[in-house]
């Protein structure tokens, strides 16, 4: 784990950024019960975890953030097979009073998490610097209104259901009406913010939960029908073409 301390919370009445850190967490990691005197932000980098708070219990993957407010209690866990490698900077003011809202959790850009992760990587010491991302999430966060806000939420929507729901057959252009968008434009979007298709989504989700899968012990044929494959031999061919090695392989490996 890394953690700093940024600047005296006395000196700027705002926004007044006062530690971050960085840690990558073991397994079932659990922090909690625990009361603040102050905001606190999570940065799910990769991985997942759950957080639990006045609002209920929060599951919470790669690519979302979670507001911690003064005077509540929380607890929050990382998951046991994959668990979350998370930033978090902690903040108090005037304005971080904007930051009572009725939601715990948001899908947050790259560029956020990515600045807030240069200035940790460097212990940068200003103040000001952490200041602009702050105002930053504001916007983009609480503030955020409109279409882009509005195709934000839906791209989200469209990877939590791909989470949930890779076992059964899924067709983009399905996902695509769900979501309310047409499927080439789906497509672009969903791209844009995430650097690969839906299908492809779709595939590397299921891959990375086969894996899982056969390290438990399942056979390659009863993994390919739990990920959402009818062939086995489409299965095996995917696997290989994902994780550079058959299943069969990987499987027999996982025994030594």
């Amino acid at each position: 784990m890394k953690e700093y301390i940024i600047a005296d919370e006395d000196s700027f009445d705002d926004i007044s950024p006062i530690f971050v850190g960085e840690e990558a967490c073991e397994g079932g990691y659990k922090f909690g019960p625990a009361v603040r005197e102050y905001y606190l932000i999570h940065f799910c980098l990769s991985g997942r975890g759950v957080l639990c708070d006045r609002y209920g219990d929060h599951e919470i993957e790669s690519g979302e953030l979670f507001i911690i407010r003064p005077g509540e209690v929380t607890v929050y866990s990382a998951d046991e097979s994959d668990p979350w490698h998370y930033i978090w900077i902690a903040f108090t003011g005037k304005k971080a009073e904007k930051f009572n809202t009725g939601r715990s959790v948001y899908p947050f850009s790259g560029e956020s998490a990515k600045r807030l992760k240069a200035l940790i990587d460097r212990d940068e010491p200003s103040a000001e610097r952490y200041i602009s991302i702050l105002f930053d999430l504001m916007c983009e966060v609480i503030f955020g209104e409109g279409d882009a806000a509005e195709e934000e939420d839906k791209l989200h929507k469209v990877r939590k259901y791909i989470k949930y729901n890779y076992m059964h057959p899924l067709r983009v252009e399905t996902l695509a009406h769900t979501a309310g968008f047409e499927r080439s434009y789906l497509y672009r979007i969903f791209k844009a913010r995430y650097g690969m298709s839906v299908k492809d989504y779709i595939t590397k989700t299921r891959m990375e939960n086969a894996k899982k899968l056969l390290t438990a012990g399942y056979t390659v044929c009863e993994t390919a029908g739990l990920v959402g494959y009818e062939d086995e031999f489409n299965f095996s061919k995917a696997f290989k073409k994902y994780h550079g090695t058959s299943p069969s392989h990987l499987k027999a490996n996982a025994k030594n």
